[in-house]
């Protein structure tokens, strides 16, 4: 059994407010088991911040979810991997030295890396074409669309 995740944000696309939306899909094997998409409470300054919220945010539900399948006997022994499709975002996790313009991000960068670091998660990047948490952060054409509910291995009703 692997359990793999995938984190995205859309930056400002909340037209009024212009808050982004964060978004994260967790698999147990091929079994989607955990989802999210939701506002953030801030407005971020830039897609990295974004993203980087997103990352927190998937970081806090993998680490929730281990705990849970350890309480069911199900234990990993190796890291999550946590498909990201902002570059920007994993260098920040795997840098130690904090820069002025990360400043406003420090908590979550203290706890991501901290998981990262102990092993708990992995951050692979993956291109936007296949981030599959698309689905959960923006709207799509409709073969866009179907492409993401086939990998998210939900099916379409005929009408669509």
């Amino acid at each position: 059994m692997e359990l793999r995740a995938y984190s995205d944000a859309d930056h400002g696309s909340d037209p009024t407010y212009r808050k982004s939306v964060t978004g994260f899909c967790i698999f147990l094997g091929d079994s989607l088991i955990s989802w999210n998409s939701k506002k953030q409470s801030i407005v971020s300054q830039s897609s990295t911040e974004a993203e980087y919220h997103a990352i927190t945010s998937t970081t806090k539900e993998i680490v929730w979810l281990r705990w849970l399948l350890a309480d069911m006997g199900i234990s990993f022994s190796h890291s999550t991997p946590m498909y990201c499709d902002n570059q920007s975002s994993i260098q920040i996790a795997h840098d130690s030295v904090f820069h002025e313009r990360t400043k406003h991000i420090e908590i979550d960068c203290h706890l991501t890396r901290h998981h990262l670091k102990h092993g708990t998660i992995a951050l692979p990047f993956v291109p936007s074409s296949l981030q599959i948490t698309d689905f959960f952060t923006k709207t799509h054409s409709i073969s866009r669309f179907r492409f993401l509910v086939g990998k998210l291995s939900m099916f379409v009703a005929a009408a669509l």
